[in-house]
């Protein structure tokens, strides 16, 4: 029972955190840079190490299950980058400890979806490559998000 509302609670949390937190005006930048390194993100790196290299993979999803993915698994990703683009940091040293931290927050996040029986992966894989992989892929979305954003280019001191 769990496992069938785990993904759908989580996108309402983090649905109501965007809304309350992500000013209207600076919302669909976020949006787009969510759906490209969140969505289309998780779609390539799941068929990568899923399809491909047969590291991890879903399970247990139920009528959320498409083409051996979950469904809903881009939505939470679109979501949560969102998030974390919105508190990035300003200070270039708390900036490499938040990236660091959600590296880890997601190693976590994927021990928990392991744990309600949605995902399940290669025992070498988690935690120490699984991290990396997550190091990698924030290092990638912050170092592009600063890079070209305007948000970030309008105002805040990281550049």
């Amino acid at each position: 029972m769990i496992s069938t509302f785990f993904y759908p609670t989580y996108i309402l949390v983090a649905f109501i955190v965007v809304v309350i937190t992500i000013p209207k005006k600076d919302f669909k930048e976020y949006f787009i840079y969510a759906m490209i390194f969140g969505g289309l993100g998780d779609i390539v790196t799941v068929g990568l190490f899923q399809n491909l290299f047969h590291i991890i993979w879903f399970k247990n999803a139920g009528i959320f299950n498409v083409l051996g993915q979950n469904l809903l698994s881009p939505p939470s990703w679109i979501l949560t980058v969102m998030i974390f683009l919105h508190f990035l940091p300003a200070r270039r040293s708390f900036l490499c400890v938040y990236v660091l931290g959600f590296a880890a927050f997601s190693v976590a996040y994927g021990y928990l979806v392991h744990n309600v029986d949605l995902f399940d992966f290669r025992p070498w894989f988690y935690p120490y490559f699984a991290y990396v992989t997550f190091l990698a892929w924030w290092s990638v979305i912050t170092w592009t998000f600063i890079k070209t954003s305007t948000l970030v280019q309008g105002g805040s001191s990281l550049k």
